[in-house]
């Protein structure tokens, strides 16, 4: 935490927004359209489990919202179910835990596919009380055999995940929005990342770190999301989209 607002303080967390904005908006296309176009039945799939995810849940949420707590919503759920089901990951690797929602559709297409196992880092809220049993809320228990979570934060949890032969053919990015945050978990994992791997960033409209990165893949998509910006790349995409 001290790290993350030390950045904040001396980096300037807003200084590249503008142009990350301008930048993805010009780029972006929408996300319905390309996830019918790469596979009709199983984005429908997904968007039957986010519905029904929510619904499920929708009354604790409520409670919690009630009593003051804030979870954050649901971001791209659709979207990573549809991922998980077609890249049929081996080991996926995700940052940034929260409620639990992108963890709740990568866990539940993994049992869709009968194979897989997630890594999750997260750090708790610390502004809130016994802020642990809040990771992780929405996450069904009948999905979390195929989980692995820690919340020591993504430098000390990314040590203890990624081995040296540890390979990871989905992640998902979700935590630390700050350049340096980012910077530091695509140095991180690069050499884990599998010849078929897909990556997906959320929140990249806050600076140009996925615009950087993106530009230097074979291929890479945006996507607009409730006033803010998704991105997906990887060498894996490609293949995603010929299915």
């Amino acid at each position: 935490m001290t790290r993350k607002i030390w950045s904040r303080l001396s980096h300037g967390h807003d200084r590249e927004r503008a142009a990350a904005r301008a930048w993805a908006a010009e780029h972006a296309e929408d996300m319905n359209a390309w996830g019918n176009a790469v596979d009709p039945v199983l984005w429908r799939e997904g968007r039957e489990f986010a519905e029904s995810l929510a619904d499920r849940v929708r009354p604790r949420m409520e409670a919690l919202a009630a009593a003051g707590v804030d979870l954050g919503g649901a971001g791209g759920v659709e979207l990573l179910y549809l991922l998980t089901r077609v890249v049929r990951p081996a080991l996926a690797l995700e940052t940034g835990v929260a409620a639990g929602w992108s963890t709740a559709a990568i866990l539940a297409a993994m049992r869709a596919n009968g194979t897989g196992r997630l890594m999750s880092s997260d750090f708790p809220f610390f502004r809130l009380a016994d802020p642990e049993r809040y990771i992780g809320y929405v996450v069904p228990n009948d999905l979390k055999s195929r989980w692995s979570l820690r919340i020591k934060g993504d430098r000390r949890n990314l040590e203890e995940f990624l081995s040296p032969d540890t390979m990871v053919d989905l992640v998902h990015y979700d935590s630390d929005k700050t350049r340096a945050g980012r910077e530091f978990f695509l140095r991180r994992t690069r050499p884990h990342l599998t010849g078929r791997q897909v990556m997906v960033m959320d929140d990249i409209q806050d600076d140009l770190v996925f615009r950087e990165y993106a530009e230097r893949q074979p291929l890479f998509r945006v996507f607009a999301y409730e006033g803010k910006y998704i991105g997906v790349t990887g060498s894996g995409l490609r293949a995603v989209e010929r299915r």
